[in-house]
């Protein structure tokens, strides 16, 4: 029901039951403490749309939710844009990384660690020669790494 309603899934902090129907149903994703095949029972519904805990994390009405094989994170809606920018940027400079470690061009100890100059134009000049792989347009990486210490 959940999903046919919402076309969302759902995260659990508890167990939860039928993970073989589950996964039939297209595009649904469950996130759960572990799988049980008892019923539910000495359970009552508190709320909807109110804080809750999952974890050690407290989720309010509207947070986004990321959950991916490692875990389930919350982020507040006024931090989302801030959020995926960074992760982008990461993902990009992650990209960036790797090739040039395969290539030979730099060291592991100098892509894990603090950029030099060096390898900062590099990493641009590497972002103006592949501008399918930015996912933001050139000004706003250019603003956005106005406030990054790299």
């Amino acid at each position: 029901a959940i999903y046919t309603n919402s076309k969302r899934g759902v995260v659990f902090d508890a167990g939860a039951r039928d993970l073989e129907g589950l996964e039939k149903i297209e595009g649904f994703n469950a996130y759960v403490r572990g799988w049980d095949p008892s019923f539910l029972r000495e359970v009552m519904l508190t709320g909807i749309n109110v804080p809750i805990r999952i974890g050690t994390a407290t989720v309010f009405p509207g947070d986004a939710v990321l959950a991916k094989r490692e875990g389930v994170i919350f982020i507040p809606p006024h931090l989302l844009e801030q959020v995926v920018i960074s992760s982008e940027f990461i993902a990009l400079r992650d990209a960036f990384g790797h090739q040039r470690l395969r290539e030979g061009v730099y060291t592991p100890g100098q892509i894990d660690g603090r950029w030099s100059e060096e390898i900062k134009a590099d990493f641009l000049r590497w972002i103006d020669r592949h501008p399918e792989l930015l996912p933001m347009s050139r000004q706003e990486l250019d603003e956005y790494l106005k406030g990054r210490t790299w």
